[in-house]
């Protein structure tokens, strides 16, 4: 099967090249100023993946589906992507959703990718999950409004975050405290959220995140349930949240908590 990867040039493009190909599929990397050119490309391949940033995918969805033998995407939200692909390819041709959970990484060994099968998902699309499976990927099936939502969730924990960062190095700054000297202090499980919080704020992931809150039909409901959240926090109910929190895990809460011991046991080993 010939693959063509509208804009892979950029980080999924150079992460799934090499995989097509260990299974025997050849790769078009096509983009705006290719050659062959976007339109070309899309037409001498047997599948095209659309794998651009979120703000560019619906207008490169309208320019390559019409003259597409296939069409998947690569993009964080599934929604719109996938209402924009059936809408503008052949009502013969293949669509399907796919999100990679992961950024430029060397192995996509033991890592998530979320597939939104369509009414027109069929070999062409089944053979792109087969190849991911082979190379170690572990595909989670869902529907592309189950995806959106859980990614405002996601994109709300983020910002906590980073709110918490923010909250750290304010207060560090009006005490006259480093951040060095408050971590030797910490505790185990707040170096731990410190470092998460310092990932998050990589430069890589500006535009992606600032994206899918913007594009996210669901972002601006879920919103109103963090400001509830946090306004109950400040307010002095953090042992009614924290009963909360408690009843949600319910009979998991003891093997998450395990979880975190076993991260932190590790962390201490290195």
């Amino acid at each position: 099967m010939i693959v063509n990867i509208v804009g892979g040039r950029g980080a999924m493009g150079r992460v799934h090249k090499p995989i097509f190909e260990s299974v025997g599929h050849e790769v078009i990397i096509s983009g705006r100023t290719s050659s062959p050119s976007l339109e070309e490309a899309a037409k001498q391949a047997d599948l095209t993946i659309v794998s651009v940033p979120i703000s560019a995918t619906r207008e490169i969805i309208e320019r390559v589906a019409p003259h597409c033998n296939g069409i998947m995407d690569f993009t964080g939200l599934k929604e719109f992507p996938i209402q924009a692909m059936l809408k503008y390819s052949k009502p013969e041709m293949e669509v399907g959703g796919l999100h990679p959970l992961y950024g430029e990484v060397d192995s996509i060994e033991g890592r998530s990718i979320v597939y939104c099968p369509t009414e027109r998902s069929e070999e062409k699309c089944r053979a792109v999950i087969r190849c991911l499976g082979l190379n170690g990927g572990e595909i989670i099936t869902m529907e592309p409004e189950e995806h959106d939502r859980a990614m405002a969730v996601l994109q709300n924990a983020r910002t906590c975050l980073l709110e918490t960062y923010i909250l750290l190095v304010n207060g560090l700054r009006e005490q006259g405290l480093s951040l060095g000297r408050i971590y030797e202090i910490s505790p185990k499980p707040t170096q731990i959220l410190m470092d998460l919080a310092a990932r998050q704020a990589d430069t890589k992931n500006d535009q992606l995140y600032r994206e899918m809150r913007e594009f996210n039909p669901h972002q601006e409901g879920i919103d109103s349930i963090l400001f509830r959240c946090l306004e109950r926090i400040i307010l002095g109910k953090e042992g009614d949240v924290s009963r909360e929190i408690r009843a949600f895990f319910g009979g998991s809460l003891e093997s998450a908590q395990e979880r975190a011991k076993k991260l932190m046991e590790n962390d201490r080993k290195r």
